[in-house]
C-alpha cells in the first residue's frame, strides 16, 4: 500500500495530533523557551558532549523560527544519543512551519524530493514514541494543560462523540483518540490508554485492508508495540511479551520490540535471553552505539565481564562522545580490578560528563579514590 501523502495531508495529521498549537495548514507554533538563547549558546559551549544542551539550543532556535539551524542541533543531539526520543519528535516536528523550506525542496526536486523529506519526518515522529512510548509531549508545548485536565477535557469529546454522534472510539477521529491515549497514560488511566490504542490498532488494519492511506504516520504494528508497552507497563508480561513477538514477526526492524522483550528478562534476572534480545536489536541496528552499550551493561549484570569489556569497547569507538560508554566500561574494568584501565576510563568520562550527570560523576571520583 502506498504511504506516501501530500505536504498538506502530512501537515494536517501532525496538526491534529498537536492541538492546540498548530494553525493549521501554516504549521506549528513555536515552543516557549523561558531561557535567552545567548545564555543556552553558553551553557552549550561549555558542555559540548551534552545532548541535551544540544536540544535545548535548538528549542531555542525554533523560538525565533530559525528552523534550519535548530533542525541541524537536533541531529547532533541523536548523533550523541540516538536514543534521545524527544530529539527525534522535535525533529519530526520542527519544520512543519517552514514555508520556504518546503517550496524549496518541491522547485529542487519535485514531488519525489517532498516525498522523501516527508517520510523522513514520519520516520523521526515514529521513531520518537518507540522509543519512549510515554514520551513527555508537554516538553515540546504539545499540550498546554496538565495531562489530568487533558485527559479529562478529551473524554468529555469522546463522550460527545459516542452520544450525540454514535461514534465509538474505533470510528472516532484517530488524532483524537490518539492524543486521548497520550493523555491518559501520562496522567495513569492506563486502562483507558489500553482502550484507545487497541481501538487505533483495529481502525488501522481495517484501513490496511481496505487499502487506505494512514492519516497519522503510526501504523498497525506501531500501534501492536504500543499496546504491549501498556501491557508491560501494567504488569501483563505474558501478553506484553507475545505482542512485541508479533510486531518483530511483522517488521523484524523494529529493534525496540527487542529491546523492550530484554527489559522484560532482565527484570526477572533472565540473562540468557535478555543478552539474546539485546544481540538482536544490536543486529537490526548496528550503528547505534546506545544499543551497543545497552548490550554490554546487560552482559555486565549477568557477570559476563570479558565480553561486556570487550563490547563496550566496541561501543566507545562507535561513539567516542557519549559519556555513558566510559562510566560503565571503567564500572566492568574496575569490577576484572584492571585499576589502571579503569583509572584511565573514569578520567575520560569525567572530562566528557555532562554537567547534570551530577550523581554519577560523585560515584565516579568516589570510585577513582579507591583505585589510587
Amino acid at each position: 500500500m502506498d504511504r506516501s501523502m501530500s505536504r498538506a495531508m502530512w501537515v494536517t495529521a501532525l496538526c491534529a495530533l498537536t492541538l492546540p498549537h498548530c494553525s493549521g495548514a501554516g504549521g506549528l507554533a513555536a515552543p516557549i523557551v523561558s531561557e535567552r538563547l545567548s545564555v543556552l549558546q553558553g551553557r552549550l559551549a561549555a558542555d559540548t558532549n551534552d545532548p541535551v544542551a544540544y536540544y535545548n539550543v535548538a528549542m531555542g532556535y525554533w523560538s525565533k523560527k530559525r528552523y534550519d539551524g535548530a533542525d541541524s542541533i537536533l541531529r547532533h543531539a541523536i548523533a550523541l544519543d540516538p536514543e534521545f526520543a524527544l530529539a527525534h519528535l522535535a525533529i519530526a516536528l520542527v519544520q512543519l512551519p517552514n514555508e520556504s523550506r518546503w517550496r524549496r525542496i518541491k522547485r529542487e526536486g519535485g514531488d519525489t524530493a517532498l516525498a522523501q523529506e516527508i517520510r523522513y519526518r514520519e520516520r523521526e515522529y515514529t521513531r520518537a514514541f518507540m522509543i519512549d512510548p510515554f514520551l513527555d509531549v508537554r516538553a515540546l508545548g504539545l499540550f498546554t494543560q496538565t495531562y489530568e485536565q487533558e485527559y479529562a477535557n478529551l473524554t468529555e469529546t469522546l463522550n460527545w462523540l459516542r452520544d450525540r454522534r454514535g461514534m465509538l472510539r474505533d470510528s472516532a477521529p484517530p488524532a483524537l483518540v490518539w492524543f486521548h491515549s497520550i493523555a491518559a497514560a501520562r496522567s495513569n488511566h492506563l486502562p483507558d490508554a489500553i482502550a484507545d490504542i487497541q481501538a487505533l490498532a483495529r481502525a488501522s488494519r481495517h484501513r490496511d485492508l481496505s487499502g487506505t492511506v494512514s492519516p497519522a504516520p503510526l501504523v498497525t504494528n506501531n500501534y501492536l508495540y504500543l499496546l504491549a508497552a501498556l501491557l508491560q507497563r501494567t504488569g501483563h508480561t505474558e501478553d506484553a511479551t507475545r505482542l512485541y513477538l508479533e510486531v518483530l514477526t511483522a517488521d523484524i526492524a523494529n529493534y525496540e520490540a527487542h529491546v523492550q522483550l530484554a527489559r522484560i528478562y532482565e527484570a526477572s534476572t533472565d540473562w540468557g535471553h535478555a543478552l539474546e534480545q539485546r544481540r538482536a536489536a544490536v543486529d537490526v541496528f548496528p550503528e547505534n552505539h546506545r544499543l551497543v552499550t545497552d548490550l554490554g551493561v546487560t552482559q555486565y549484570h549477568a557477570g559476563v565481564l570479558p565480553d561486556a569489556e570487550e563490547t563496550l569497547q566496541q561501543a566507545r569507538e562507535a561513539g567516542p562522545r557519549d559519556a555513558a560508554v566510559y562510566y560503565w566500561l571503567g564500572t566492568v574494568q574496575q569490577a576484572r580490578n584492571e585499576k589502571a584501565e579503569a583509572r584511565t576510563t573514569f578520567g575520560t568520562y569525567l572530562q566528557l560528563a555532562p554537567k547534570r550527570d551530577s550523581v554519577r560523576i560523585g560515584a565516579v571520583r568516589q570510585a577513582l579514590a579507591t583505585l589510587q
